[in-house]
């Protein structure tokens, strides 16, 4: 049975995408099956794994999420990224930035994402959700899908207070809707070496369980051109090394 890890935070530009990206794939490297999910309109996870959004408009989660008659089989939606068969995602597009007003007078429109889910949990290990830095409905079905989650934060003021934020609607929700989810920790990337960062990532020490430090870096970028995550294309970057320690983390702690 699949468990469900969701990457997020208040704030964008936090590197949500590419550690979906790269600890997916680590996971996947390892021997265990993942399944990637974009949930953000801006389909950012999808375009970076090398999918074109608008070439998948009819079967991606958008499609199944408002495919209220349940014709659209969840297979159909699920695109492999690698030979293996160990690495897939279920694509999205700019539609699913409707979903906040059309999702809102659903019956259960906070499980529609784990519905979906809990259909194909028996086929993976692992289900990674790259989630879309807002607090509406579909990130509440974030929340309602996830066994845990992971915090994504830069070195900066902003984002700092994002992921403050954002412990704290999760801890709401999970406590009035009883989601039985844990927060893991944090993710820190785009580390640069000045002493702003050095001073915010010792706050960040102190306040979180940090579960790795990713350096800025362009290799890291490269992977949202490429559609290669750093992980894969050079294994023995410092950056991968510490996606690898997260992913050796959550196989430990959430399968022993």
């Amino acid at each position: 049975m699949a468990k469900t890890i969701i990457f997020g935070n208040q704030k964008g530009g936090v590197a949500k995408t590419t550690s979906t990206f790269n600890i997916a794939t680590q996971l996947s490297m390892k021997g265990h099956r993942v399944l990637m999910i974009d949930s953000d309109p801006q389909a950012s996870l999808t375009i970076i794994a090398g999918l074109v959004p608008e070439d998948y408009e009819e079967k991606n989660l958008s499609a199944l999420l408002y495919d209220v008659d349940g014709k659209l089989d969840i297979h159909d939606c699920i695109i492999p990224l690698n030979e293996e068969g160990t690495l897939a995602i279920i694509p999205t597009d700019i539609s699913m930035a409707n979903g906040d007003l059309d999702f809102v007078s659903r019956p259960g429109n906070d499980k529609l994402i784990k519905n979906e889910i809990n259909k194909v949990a028996d086929e993976y290990d692992f289900v990674c959700i790259d989630c879309l830095p807002s607090l509406g409905i579909i990130s509440v079905n974030d929340i309602a899908a996830s066994d845990y989650i992971i915090g994504c934060v830069e070195p900066g003021y902003q984002a700092m207070r994002g992921i403050e934020y954002y412990a704290k609607v999760i801890n709401r929700y999970r406590n009035k809707y009883m989601y039985p989810t844990k927060f893991l920790g944090i993710i820190i990337s785009k580390i640069a070496r000045n002493n702003d960062c050095k001073d915010i990532t010792e706050v960040l020490r102190d306040e979180y369980d940090v579960l790795g430090e990713i350096p800025l870096s362009v290799e890291v970028s490269k992977g949202e051109v490429d559609g290669v995550p750093v992980s894969k294309r050079k294994p023995g970057h410092i950056s991968s090394l510490e996606y690898s320690k997260i992913a050796d983390f959550i196989i430990k702690e959430i399968i022993g």
